[in-house]
């Protein structure tokens, strides 16, 4: 993977998805930061495209706003979700002649803090972060922090060691998130023996969903019999529900908490004629909504990933510029099904296809 210029005063280059994210997780570690998308905008230097955080000053009104910068992306592994967080980015970008680099980490702590600290030591303006684990994350924002470089952090569940350094967080309130899938599972699915498929556990995101979940589901007759990580890949998530049948053939309800997983669950559930199962899964994706409303998938909490690229970029543009970004930007999350998917993506979009062609291929 080559190294390309910035294109001053043109539209955002088309980079194949190949490019972008298969040769790059085939490379590992270091070998991920290659800068693959070049000078998402024009010479207009107009404002990004997604509205500025609350309270932040104006932004993005002078020509050429971020000619000779560069913002770092670090997203913690290669899922569709990942890749709408990342179009959320370019949106905001948009417009501007930011540079941008993108690495991803196959969800390991080891690689996204080298990729994370390389990113550093490159010495870009900014910070996008996406976290795998918090830890891990909080050992390169310190870092980042004194060389003066503003982060944003994509994924923000609850105040925690990262609010020191960071300028602004896309919050999803995953408690509130646990406590909506569990309300609706009570007024919509059969009391029993419960699965559930975590992400992974030490991102702050599972076990806070957990917290609400069990909050609500208590002494409603939903009983948590297995709870194990997924790690965000659909063929572990298939195998946790596969020994969880095996143990408990009476399961009547299956939550995963990342549509990357529960596209496989609804997979496994479709191959083996389960239709007495209630499965209820977290986020979206393309391939989600084609299962939702099926007899194999009933429900998701949905919020948009797009939306996450979008607040966090936003609040480290206006710590660049001179702005005053707002610290906390809640995320907007629902509870959708087959019947009203339609107007809740109308609401709070779960991609940005018009970037589609920019990031994947043309």
């Amino acid at each position: 993977m080559t190294q390309q210029e910035p294109v001053s005063g043109a539209a955002m280059t088309g980079i194949s998805r190949r490019t972008l994210f298969t040769g790059a997780a085939a490379l590992g570690g270091l070998g991920l930061l290659t800068p693959i998308l070049s000078a998402c905008g024009s010479s207009t230097g107009s404002a990004p495209t997604g509205s500025a955080p609350t309270g932040s000053a104006a932004i993005g009104s002078a020509a050429g706003i971020g000619s000779g910068k560069t913002i770092g992306v670090s997203l913690n592994g290669l899922v569709e979700y990942t890749r709408y967080v990342a179009e959320g980015v370019a949106k905001v970008l948009d417009g501007t002649s930011y540079n941008l680099k993108i690495v991803q980490a196959n969800f390991d702590v080891q690689t996204e803090l080298k990729n994370l600290e390389s990113l550093i030591s490159q010495g870009v303006a900014g910070l996008v972060v996406l976290p795998n684990t918090v830890d891990t994350v909080l050992s390169a924002v310190k870092q980042a922090k004194s060389a003066g470089i503003p982060t944003g952090i994509a994924l923000w569940a609850a105040p925690g060691p990262l609010d020191e350094y960071a300028k602004g967080v896309a919050h999803v309130d995953s408690v509130g998130g646990g406590r909506l899938i569990g309300d609706w599972l009570k007024k919509n699915a059969k009391p029993g023996k419960v699965v559930v498929v975590q992400g992974v556990v030490g991102q702050g995101f599972s076990e806070r969903i957990d917290q609400g979940l069990d909050e609500s589901l208590k002494g409603s007759g939903f009983q948590i019999v297995l709870r194990e990580q997924g790690y965000f890949d659909r063929s572990k998530a298939v195998g946790v529900v596969e020994r969880a049948l095996q143990a408990h053939p009476d399961v009547t309800t299956v939550v995963s908490y990342a549509a990357a997983m529960g596209n496989g669950v609804s997979a496994y559930l479709k191959q083996n004629d389960i239709k007495n199962i209630t499965h209820v899964t977290s986020d979206a994706d393309a391939e989600m909504l084609t299962w939702l409303g099926t007899p194999y998938l009933a429900a998701t909490r949905y919020y948009s990933a797009a939306e996450t690229g979008v607040l966090a970029t936003e609040a480290v543009r206006a710590a660049i510029e001179g702005g005053n970004p707002t610290f906390k930007n809640t995320v907007f999350q629902d509870m959708m099904t087959g019947e009203n998917k339609d107007s809740i993506v109308a609401k709070s979009p779960m991609s940005y296809p018009e970037y589609e062609g920019k990031l994947t291929d043309l």
